[in-house]
């Protein structure tokens, strides 16, 4: 047992000192030896530090609980079963020893990151992140694992997908020496898959897609199979091999299909409507759209509201696209009536932008100038900055504003071939 870092974890969880704690029973020095586990104090010593710390030295040091509850909910939050997840964590929490012992503790603030941001919880995901770290120098390296797959997941939900993919690689030179299931093996890769395709190390995303995919088919997880083919087919759409995209794409739609998973279903058509776009099928990608919005739930959350106005913005895009001005108009009145009940300041730019251009609006340069541009810029939304760059560049050499319109024009060009693997919608 490490009693260093018990009660080094109980001490800090008081909001004790080393002082405190130490004071009538050993020097500070002493204790700082026992929480760094460079000396074994004597029976005596630890029962007293125990005993100021309101812990039985006995139970916590010989029956330590078992953690299967804790792994049984890890798991049911992994495969996003979201209703066992919270009727699990219900029942854990009803545990008295999960907030006493120090290993319980840690786990399950550690798995807790993963829940929160399951349930898009993602600003206290981070609080809960920033508070078990002050735990770190008490941790094993099971929990140091844990630790850094949770850290690369609020990384890529923060959208800094370099350090998810550096926070993911600790993870995975931990996983060489702890005892994993196979599934945490294949979540790992696929996680990994991920936050190298959004931080466009696209071969690498590739390479673990296969390594997660191997482990998946192998235990006929097809739900599992279906999301790393959606994935391969949005890496191999950025890397412009279009044949093997779709292949990919259909392999997903066929598994989705016969497993009758709608939500897949509807990332398939989308990401199939956004390859047909950038190669200018445009009549295509409206009807996968279209068909995308087949499996659309009107009525679900606020993720399937957001990924509607998504849909829509594709449909007034590749209307506009083919200077088909009436169904653009369609699209945008439709979307702003979703907007109604579903605010979302992006959307709203996105459907005005095409609205003032297809009215001939006098104030669209000083609009796209003043209000989208600055907006997009904030978000770091690079896809949208290159594409109203592109647009306000054309109006203004309209106008005959060449400086003006030289300047916008190479500020999408530089950051076009910065991020030329803009393209695909993630999982």
């Amino acid at each position: 047992m490490e009693y260093g870092k018990v009660l080094r974890f109980h001490r800090v969880k008081q909001g004790l000192t080393q002082n405190q704690l130490a004071d009538g029973i050993i020097s500070p020095a002493y204790l700082s030896k026992i929480e760094n586990d460079q000396t074994v104090p004597a029976f005596e010593v630890l029962e007293l530090l125990y005993e100021r710390l309101g812990l039985d030295f006995l139970e916590t040091s010989s029956n330590h609980p078992s953690k299967e509850k804790l792994k049984e909910w890890y798991e049911a939050i992994a495969f996003k079963r979201q209703e066992d997840a919270k009727k699990l964590k219900e029942d854990i929490l009803n545990q008295k020893e999960t907030q006493e012992n120090h290993h319980l503790y840690i786990f399950f603030e550690l798995f807790r990151i993963r829940h929160l941001l399951l349930e898009n919880e993602v600003d206290e995901a981070y609080k809960v992140w920033e508070n078990i770290r002050q735990y770190k120098d008490t941790f094993d390296e099971e929990m140091e694992f844990y630790y850094h797959l949770g850290s690369g997941l609020l990384k890529y939900y923060q959208g800094d997908f370099d350090n998810s993919f550096q926070e993911l690689m600790e993870a995975k030179n931990y996983s060489s020496s702890i005892k994993l299931e196979d599934w945490e093996f294949s979540d790992l890769y696929y996680l990994l898959a991920l936050s190298t395709s959004q931080a466009n190390h696209i071969s690498a995303s590739v390479f673990y897609v296969d390594q997660a995919l191997e482990i998946y088919q192998a235990n006929y997880d097809l739900a599992k199979s279906a999301d790393c083919h959606i994935l391969q087919g949005i890496n191999y759409s950025r890397l412009k091999n279009y044949a093997k995209a779709l292949e990919n794409f259909h392999l997903a739609r066929k598994i989705a299909t016969q497993t009758n998973d709608t939500q897949q279903l509807k990332l398939v058509f989308i990401n199939i409507a956004v390859l047909e776009s950038r190669v200018e099928n445009h009549e295509a990608s409206i009807l996968n759209y279209k068909k995308s919005l087949e499996y659309t739930d009107e009525l679900g959350s606020s993720f399937d509201i957001f990924e509607l106005l998504n849909i829509i913005h594709g449909l007034i895009l590749e209307h506009y696209r083919l200077g088909d001005s009436k169904g653009c108009l369609e699209w945008i009145e439709q979307g702003k009536r979703k907007l109604e009940t579903f605010p979302s300041e992006a959307h709203e730019y996105h459907f005005e932008v095409y609205y003032k251009f297809l009215r001939n609006s006098n104030n669209t340069i000083e609009y796209l100038e003043q209000s989208v541009i600055p907006y997009f810029k904030e978000k770091k939304e690079h896809v949208y900055i290159i594409r109203y760059a592109k647009f306000l560049a054309d109006l203004l050499e309209q106008q005959r504003m060449y400086k003006r319109s030289s300047e916008y024009l190479r500020l999408a060009i530089q950051l076009l071939n910065k991020h030329s693997h803009l393209g695909g919608i993630m999982l």
